[in-house]
């Protein structure tokens, strides 16, 4: 018997199994695909392995829903980091991501929502580069929060998401894809992000796609670094402040439910 929960960072959903103790043996990137479908199972953009840690509070193995593997996720820290709350009391947790150790501070619990800080640490812009999308030329900036992204500025959002963010993560520069984030810069610190995942397909929301996209910005001088950004997603608001080079975002979380399943 596999017993879960569910919980979202703005839309962002995702399937979290408790696994500090080491019961559940299965294979999870095939456990993935299967459990996130949203037709035939529970549905989620991926399943989220809590382990034990030698140096944090928490391990988190991230797995997409097509299960490949994902080095950080922010939307997800910020579920775990509530989830470690929940059974710990504790404000101020570590958890280690892949090659990160990501810290989250609770900021404020209501119910079974939590507003959570989470440190993303560093970004780096890797530069220009053009790629042709269906014969059409485009510019986009790479970046890297511990995993890779593709920002690319536009003025409108009349295509599909999907279908481009597809087409993207089958150009020869990304052999092993990309996160891809479509940004319109707005007024006031604000930007809109629309995002395409590895692995997962349009979300409604990015975590680590938000703080890219926002270091990016900053880096072109687009946006003020000195005051907060507001970053606009299909499932809600996150806000990034940028601190010598480190991203600090916050935004909600929710506990949606739990669950077992005794057949898989």
């Amino acid at each position: 018997m596999l017993k879960f929960i569910k919980m979202h960072g703005i839309g962002n959903d995702y399937i979290f199994i408790d696994n500090i103790k080491n019961k559940n043996k299965h294979n999870f990137a095939k456990l993935s695909k299967k459990l996130c479908d949203r037709h035939f199972f529970v549905g989620a953009d991926g399943i989220i392995v809590l382990e034990k840690s030698n140096t944090c509070d928490v391990k988190m193995q991230i797995y997409n829903s097509d299960g490949s593997k994902a080095k950080v996720c922010g939307n997800a820290t910020r579920c775990v980091a509530f989830y470690v709350y929940k059974k710990c009391n504790k404000k101020n947790i570590t958890i280690e991501s892949a090659n990160k150790i990501l810290k989250a501070k609770i900021l404020k619990v209501k119910n079974n929502k939590a507003f959570v800080e989470v440190n993303m640490g560093n970004c780096v812009y890797k530069g220009n580069l053009k790629i042709n999308i269906g014969g059409k030329n485009a510019s986009c900036n790479i970046a890297s929060i511990g995993n890779k992204h593709c920002v690319i500025f536009v003025d409108n959002y009349d295509f599909n998401i999907d279908e481009i963010g597809k087409k993207i993560n089958k150009l020869e520069q990304f052999k092993n894809g990309v996160n891809v984030e479509f940004v319109k810069v707005q007024k006031n610190n604000i930007i809109k992000v629309k995002v395409y995942e590895r692995g997962s397909g349009e979300t409604l929301a990015c975590g680590s796609g938000a703080c890219a996209s926002c270091y990016v910005c900053y880096y072109l001088k687009k946006i003020n670094k000195n005051m907060p950004i507001i970053v606009n997603l299909d499932g809600g608001k996150l806000y990034i402040k940028i601190k010598k080079n480190n991203l600090i975002m916050s935004g909600e979380c929710e506990f949606v439910y739990k669950g077992e399943i005794n057949w898989l």
